[in-house]
């Protein structure tokens, strides 16, 4: 069963949301239990009694909590939660690499678009317990993608990297990005040396990224633009320079 909150102080934007999320559901024969919240304080203290979602829709401006700081405190708790705001303030954008958030819909919401989004959400979320395996010293490990924060090159070796721990293999970094190009999960190499997570970024400049614990890496000067274009095309919004 797919688990959604909606939380907007926008009692008519709530609503359309949850029809057009019922009409999507029943088409593709999906088990939902939805959740709605007016205000992101109520959705944050359900949160805190230990209840969680795979999707959450947010507004970013509503009456006490907004929905940037709802979030934040909700991944405190919850890193795996789908994050997708709806809102027509793109002003807030840089704000939200902090939170991570999946996708970003604007208002008025387009049907086609709206079922485009809830489209990858549910098949990101599907493919959540996939693995990327790996060979070393005779050894086959595994390692969930979702929880790989980054791969980095280093000579010969693959270094494996996640919050809990760095794995090591022989093998080439061109490999490993075709073996998940088709993943849902958005991987964007930003160096020779660096295969990166996007939804381990806290924040991007034009040279650099930072990642949620902090590790910073060098974006290669030939590929910039490049990221900051596909890092829009995935999440949408704009930058702001």
């Amino acid at each position: 069963m797919l688990r959604i909150a909606i939380c907007d102080d926008d009692k008519i934007l709530v609503t359309q949301i949850e029809e057009m999320l019922n009409r999507y559901l029943d088409k593709k024969m999906i088990d939902r239990y939805i959740d709605i919240f007016y205000d992101g304080a109520s959705l944050e203290r359900i949160y805190e009694k230990g209840d969680r979602f795979d999707i959450i829709y947010l507004d970013i401006e509503m009456s006490g909590k907004n929905g940037i700081e709802a979030a934040k405190s909700i991944r405190k708790l919850d890193r795996d939660v789908l994050l997708i705001y709806v809102s027509s303030y793109e002003t807030y954008f840089m704000q939200l690499f902090e939170v991570e958030p999946f996708r970003f819909i604007k208002k008025p919401i387009k049907e086609t678009e709206f079922e485009e989004v809830i489209d990858l959400a549910y098949e990101r979320i599907i493919e959540e317990d996939a693995y990327f395996e790996y060979k070393y010293n005779k050894t086959i490990g595994k390692v969930l993608i979702r929880k790989i924060m980054y791969f980095e090159s280093a000579g010969r070796i693959v270094n494996i990297h996640t919050e809990e721990s760095t794995y090591r293999y022989y093998g080439k970094l061109d490999e490993v990005e075709r073996r998940l190009i088709q993943n849902k999960i958005p991987f964007l190499r930003i160096h020779k040396s660096f295969y990166v997570n996007f939804h381990f970024v806290d924040k991007i400049t034009f040279s650099k990224l930072i990642l949620s614990d902090g590790t910073v890496l060098q974006i290669s000067q030939d590929r910039q633009n490049i990221i900051r274009k596909r890092y829009l095309d995935i999440f949408g919004g704009t930058l702001n320079e």
